[in-house]
């Protein structure tokens, strides 16, 4: 009988705690929906995107080469302290020293003993040809590396952009979807009314039937997609694949116009891979300077001052001061042409990047190309989509009333709500690919990618940096 009761109160036990479980689930319920606009989207992904992170962290790693770099041109200060225990023979070793007395053969005897020392040493360069080259080239390649965290932004703001994007589209369409699934089944209701009424055939109901589950199966698919898209966007903010978003902005139609000289010449002036170029043609200027600064004289300081004493209790005494200070001069005369061969190095790279720069010229030109084409492509789509939109509606609303008067078939009820799917579908898509357009030509210009860049977190991360930099 105990056994039995110990097992029925575990039971119980267990029971409760599971329905405490399911009742605290039941209270969580899902996760809810967090709204989010397109700039929200475009300061989570800036802030939590690894590509921006390692920019930053090259960032870090130039501004401690010049660091690096100014050091060679400060002073270098050291403290060194030794002991050594000592026997030295050397005396007895001498070539004259069986000549000696015996007696003061014995006298120089050595015995062991210690030594202490206590020294600062100073190292200066007080002239060179490759100092002053070498700190101008570092702090060169640390606007370059400004400038390259200013493209990773740009880069990610836009991938983030066209997410969001995705996401509205998906959605959009999948709301298309719902309401041509509403509408056909009105239209399978009424074809049934109709055929019971004799009035109709039983062919008429099995069209609208099969129209009806391939407009359902479409619904699915698109909302597959819609997930997959939401899913995209998680993953440009580097959260959670299945969190669930609450879009608060829309696809929405904002004129942009521009020619194309006129983008390529503000693209050539704010691009930051253009500045980039500029930098570092200069940075490797000055590496040819560095290069061949090694077969020019330099002038160097070396200096020690300290103790060297046997007990320690002579530290720091007048009579035990060991000091000394070394200017040298070199000048290199021949090295085998080992610099000849690392100047020409640095000159063919430097040669490199004027055609670098003539291939990025043809990038900048070929991409704002695109995305003139591409946004009136868009254009011209979305103001022709606008009018189908309202006419297929409007055909589909008299085909409806003429099919419930008996003068259209299944078939022109089918064909209306087609042509309005169609219609519908190109408006989105007209919108979706504006925007896109839109985004990707104020990338290429380098401006904010947002239509509102007041309240871009862009512009006011880079400015931070900048602050944080100087």
């Amino acid at each position: 009988m105990p056994a039995a009761f110990d097992i029925s109160t575990r039971v119980l036990r267990s029971s409760g705690l599971r329905a405490l479980l399911v009742a605290g689930l039941g209270l969580a319920g899902p996760l809810q929906a967090e709204p989010l606009s397109r700039a929200e989207v475009v300061q989570r992904a800036l802030e939590a995107n690894p590509g921006v992170k390692k920019s930053l962290e090259d960032l870090a790693a130039l501004n401690g080469r010049k660091q690096e770099a100014l050091a060679d041109a400060l002073p270098e200060l050291t403290a060194l302290g030794s002991f050594t225990r000592f026997r030295d023979p050397s005396l007895l070793n001498s070539s004259s020293f069986d000549s000696f007395p015996p007696e003061l053969r014995e006298s120089l005897k050595p015995v062991p003993a210690n030594l202490y020392e206590g020294q600062v040493r100073l190292r200066q360069t007080l002239f060179s040809f490759k100092l002053g080259r070498a700190i101008q080239a570092a702090r060169l390649a640390g606007t370059l590396g400004r400038e390259e965290v200013r493209r990773a932004r740009q880069e990610v703001a836009l991938e983030a952009v066209r997410a969001y994007n995705d996401l509205l589209l998906g959605r959009e369409k999948v709301r298309v979807a719902e309401k041509a699934v509403r509408q056909k089944e009105r239209h399978l209701e009424m074809a049934q009314n109709r055929r019971a009424a004799g009035v109709a055939t039983d062919l008429e109901v099995l069209r609208s039937q099969v129209d009806l589950e391939n407009a359902r199966v479409l619904a699915r698919r698109l909302g597959g997609q819609a997930d997959l898209a939401r899913a995209t966007l998680n993953a440009v903010m580097v959260r959670p694949v299945d969190t669930p978003i609450e879009t608060t902005d829309s696809l929405e139609y904002v004129p942009l116009t521009m020619s194309l000289d006129e983008a390529v010449r503000e693209a050539w002036s704010n691009r930051p891979e253009v500045q980039a170029a500029d930098l570092n043609a200069r940075v490797y200027t000055e590496l040819v300077g560095v290069e061949q600064s090694e077969s020019r004289p330099r002038l160097d300081l070396d200096a020690n001052y300290g103790w060297s004493v046997r007990r320690p209790s002579n530290f720091f005494e007048g009579d035990f001061t060991r000091w000394s200070a070394v200017v040298t001069l070199t000048v290199p005369l021949f090295d085998g042409w080992r610099t000849a061969g690392k100047v020409a190095q640095a000159r063919a790279e430097r040669n490199k990047l004027d055609q670098d720069r003539v291939a990025l010229e043809n990038r900048i030109r070929l991409e704002a190309r695109d995305a003139l084409d591409r946004l009136n492509v868009a254009k011209s789509i979305f103001e022709a989509s606008e009018l189908n939109v309202t006419q297929a509606q409007k055909a589909l609303d008299m085909t409806q009333a003429n099919y419930n008067h008996g003068a259209a078939t299944t078939l022109d009820v089918l064909d209306a709500q087609a042509a309005l799917v169609q219609a519908e579908s190109a408006r989105i898509e007209a919108l979706y690919d504006h925007a896109n357009a839109r985004a990707t030509l104020r990338r290429v210009l380098a401006r904010d990618v947002l239509d509102t860049p007041a309240a871009s977190p862009v512009a006011a991360l880079t400015s931070a940096m900048e602050q944080e930099t100087r």
